[in-house]
């Protein structure tokens, strides 16, 4: 069984050469080729000997992340892309451009078992975590299509923290400094609130921005929409994400999903000020993306900009996601489950 080399640390790579009697200075040509020149492939890499070439070939390998489909909006620059992997499962990813600041939406696993009602990757339940080298592969289809990206949101199909250990290997191999070298704070991880996952997160130092899915200001409501609200109070969840900004000094987001007549009541201003008023935290709120699953209408733009100046307006920092590619924008997950349909 062959061992994938893109998702080695520079240190792996150099302890595997080492056992292979190579010098440690093939190691770094070999991993500035992938993590610099995006190579993913042993023929490419013309550096190392002929014969070097075919002998890692022998006992290693790329992740292989294959685009089968491509989405062009006709109104920006923004492109949804699905990819196949090598045992045939299939993910999606984002490119987005904001005024030429590049930014890509990537996946973590192969489907979600979160459960959110409002969500379609979650729908057909988690197949599998994507290894660190298909998280690796992944960003590196995206760049060699578009060119290097400033941004990573890790907000696709799946939860981050659910395949924990595999996200922070990946975070640590694209912004090594002698590789990738993408700011830590250009990398963007989203999650529905697992709790203990928060804490280990901050406690890692990897200081990346954090997003969570807040979506409602009452347990009871997240409860019934978010099978993750079941385990892990909103208490809880506020006092991991103050443990979050005080261990790494960065500003949590509130994702929020506005539903009408769901979470947008003026019990609802009323709760998020008491949960948040004062905090360093920002709301993000996010027009619905319908699903065929949660029968519930796109929410209109007069309302969510009405719920924001009213947010604003008791004193919480509440912004409105610009839509991107808008006219390609199937909620995440349906571009998989259509596709498979």
């Amino acid at each position: 069984m062959k061992e994938t080399i893109n998702d080695k640390t520079l240190k792996e790579l150099e302890d595997l050469f080492e056992k292979k009697s190579y010098k440690k200075f093939r190691a770094r040509q070999v991993y500035r080729q992938i993590h610099i020149n995006k190579v993913n492939d042993f023929d490419a890499i013309t550096d190392l000997p002929k014969d070097m070439r075919f002998d890692l070939s022998k006992d290693f390998k790329f992740a292989k992340v294959e685009k089968i489909k491509e989405y062009k909006s006709g109104i920006d620059r923004t492109k949804k892309y699905l990819f196949e992997l090598e045992d045939k499962n299939i993910i999606e990813a984002v490119f987005m451009d904001y005024n030429k600041r590049k930014t890509i939406c990537i996946s973590s696993q192969v489907g979600c078992r979160m459960g959110c009602s409002f969500c379609a990757s979650t729908k057909n339940g988690l197949k599998r975590n994507l290894t660190s080298a298909e998280l690796v592969e992944e960003v590196y289809s995206l760049e060699r299509e578009n060119g290097d990206i400033n941004n990573i949101v890790i907000m696709g199909i799946g939860e981050p923290l659910d395949n924990y250990n595999n996200i922070v290997k990946f975070i640590k191999i694209i912004t090594d400094e002698k590789g990738r070298n993408l700011s830590h704070r250009s990398i963007t991880l989203s999650t529905s609130g697992l709790v203990p996952r928060i804490y280990d997160l901050a406690d890692s130092k990897l200081d990346v921005n954090l997003a969570i899915s807040l979506h409602y200001a009452f347990d009871y409501k997240r409860r019934e929409y978010m099978p993750v609200a079941k385990k892990y109070s909103l208490e809880n969840l506020i006092k991991a994400s103050d443990y979050y900004l005080e261990k790494t000094k960065r500003r949590v987001s509130m994702e929020y999903v506005l539903i009408d007549g769901v979470n947008n009541t003026k019990e609802d201003i009323d709760q998020l000020c008491r949960l948040f008023k004062g905090k360093n935290i920002h709301i993000n709120l996010i027009p619905l993306n319908p699903i065929e699953e949660f029968k519930h209408e796109k929410t209109k733009k007069a309302l969510i900009n009405k719920f924001q100046v009213a947010l604003e307006k008791r004193g919480l920092n509440a912004t409105v996601r610009q839509a991107m590619g808008s006219d390609i924008n199937a909620a995440c997950g349906q571009l998989r489950n259509n596709y498979a349909r």
